[in-house]
């Protein structure tokens, strides 16, 4: 990606970020957007990632959520990491996950489900179901599923979480029916049950 492309892709993630949080402000839907915090780059970590999580601290809606990962916080926490030679995926980080399998009585205590994971080497984002991870880990030299969400962090944040590509992955990584799910009763009755899509969709989005 050129830095123009990059730039611009940036400059849209801040504004709809911006707008979105103004957004759940007026309609109350029950969406956490946190501001991003003041990072340094560190070598290691592919481009872009930095400049994304200066902008977004922390996104949940009812079925993701998708923050800052601890490790990049400092350099010591960077080195501090976790490091697993025998990974068949290679160094990564888990910038966000699903919470649609965690029943909302337990998401203080259980952190969240599937991941959602930046790749260190490649810079792509993708997601492997658990079960897929474990075989692979026992089978490193069989194929299985790998989605790859994204080339990049940046197109990530741009086109799946705050852009219109939403809904292909909540497809992918709940599976189809998901995001067609409606609340049954109160005030949000008839619309979407994911409030982070009911929210793209309040911003004219999602359609």
């Amino acid at each position: 990606m050129t830095s123009d492309a990059m730039a611009a892709k940036l400059d849209r993630i801040r504004t709809r970020f911006e707008r979105l949080r103004e957004l759940e402000a007026e309609h109350g839907f029950g969406v956490v957007l946190v501001d991003g915090a003041a990072l340094e780059p560190l070598p290691g970590v592919p481009e872009g990632t930095f400049e994304v999580f200066r902008i977004i601290g922390k996104i949940e809606g009812s079925n993701f959520r998708f923050e800052q990962p601890a490790e990049i916080g400092s350099a010591a926490a960077f080195q501090a990491r976790p490091d697993n030679p025998h990974d068949p995926l290679g160094p990564a980080l888990s910038i966000g996950c699903e919470l649609h399998s965690v029943p909302p009585r337990l998401r203080d205590e259980i952190d969240g489900g599937e991941g959602i994971s930046l790749d260190l080497e490649e810079g792509d984002v993708y997601h492997i179901d658990p079960d897929d991870y474990v075989f692979l880990y026992e089978h490193p030299d069989e194929d299985v599923d790998i989605h790859v969400l994204a080339p990049d962090i940046v197109t990530f944040f741009d086109e799946y979480v705050l852009g219109e590509k939403y809904p292909q992955m909540v497809d992918t990584i709940l599976g189809p029916g998901v995001r067609e799910q409606r609340v049954r009763k109160g005030r949000f009755q008839g619309q979407y049950a994911d409030t982070w899509l009911r929210l793209l969709v309040t911003a004219g989005i999602v359609s």
